[in-house]
């Protein structure tokens, strides 16, 4: 997945140059990838009617040869090359869309980390500056590179300024040098060394008055906990109010249900589906929650997109029905 990553970065900073927003940017890169993916997602949906129309006849086959499990996959494979479908049709969209999600995961955590380093380093050696120019909002959002959450500070904390690995430290304090952002460059040789700096510089600048501001708790909701297993404090200077998690939710909840709904199971299918959303809906909560606004709001716009997809992949096929009856019925 790593040789991916540049390349998704490259595509996202190079529609940034023309679209100037980086909400807007991945917005319309979403849609993009969704368009480019289209084709295949399409040919998916067909596999899985065919197969959906054939299995009264596989259930027939499954009762017939129930004791005879060779003859029962000889015949199944005859059914499947009778009808033109194969079990499998419908599984590379799949697998290429999970591809994709945890490719961009990766490419826009890469990105917030050298935008969380430019933010901190820049109001450090620049604190008269206003910190909300050097963040990138969105609606209700104040910094895209943040959680969208009452949970999570605006700018930077100590603690997601102590995920970020050494190297791009030291690559975007070149570049903030070589612009005259900055005096000079940074030059970790390891992860201990950038430790080292988190605790002695970056910590107590932080802490300071010049820092401290944006990163204040809400007096008496500094340290909240449910069944003292989940801790979370809420911020005053909060970066959102936790909808793009709710809304991948949402969103994700209602495209599998759609799915269901859309594809004839037996019982295991069902039950198998039934985890696969329960699963996905604990994942896009948790990534969504956690992460960054910008991941967020890719896996809302991408569930949206697949929504609006499916219904009209539906239409579609009803009107290729109506015009398959109508034909059938002139004796065409």
């Amino acid at each position: 997945m790593n040789f991916l990553n540049p390349v998704l970065l490259t595509l996202i900073k190079g529609l940034h140059e023309i679209i100037n927003n980086y909400a807007v940017t991945i917005i319309v890169f979403t849609v993009l990838i969704k368009l480019v993916v289209m084709p295949l997602n399409l040919k998916s949906r067909k596999s899985t009617q065919r197969m959906t129309a054939v299995q009264p006849k596989m259930q027939a086959l499954q009762e017939k040869y129930k004791d005879d499990q060779e003859k029962l996959n000889q015949k199944l494979q005859e059914l499947y090359r009778k009808e033109g479908v194969n079990p499998m049709g419908g599984c590379l969209p799949m697998i290429l869309s999970m591809f994709i999600l945890f490719a961009m995961f990766y490419a826009l955590r890469m990105f917030a980390n050298e935008q969380l380093v430019t933010q901190f380093l820049t109001f450090y050696h620049n604190p008269d500056i206003d910190p909300m120019t050097l963040t990138d909002s969105f609606l209700w959002i104040k910094n895209l590179w943040m959680p969208d959450s009452p949970f999570a500070t605006y700018m930077p904390d100590v603690q997601s300024l102590q995920l970020v690995e050494f190297e791009v430290w030291n690559d975007i304090s070149a570049k903030l040098a070589a612009a005259g952002t900055i005096p000079e460059a940074l030059h970790f040789a390891d992860r201990n060394a950038l430790t080292a700096y988190i605790n002695d510089v970056v910590a107590p600048f932080i802490a300071s008055d010049a820092y401290a501001p944006y990163v204040a708790p809400v007096a008496g909701l500094g340290d909240l906990s449910i069944l003292g297993l989940i801790h979370f404090t809420i911020y005053q200077q909060g970066n959102g109010w936790f909808i793009l998690p709710i809304l991948s939710v949402a969103t994700q909840m209602l495209m599998q249900k759609m799915t269901m709904k859309q594809t004839q199971m037996n019982p295991s299918q069902a039950g198998s589906q039934k985890t696969m959303l329960y699963v996905m809906t604990f994942m896009s909560l948790y990534f969504c929650a956690i992460y960054n606004s910008a991941f967020a709001l890719y896996w809302v716009v991408s569930n949206v997109y697949a929504l609006v997809e499916n219904v009209a992949f539906e239409k579609y096929f009803k009107m290729q029905d109506r015009k398959a009856a109508k034909a059938e019925e002139v004796g065409i």
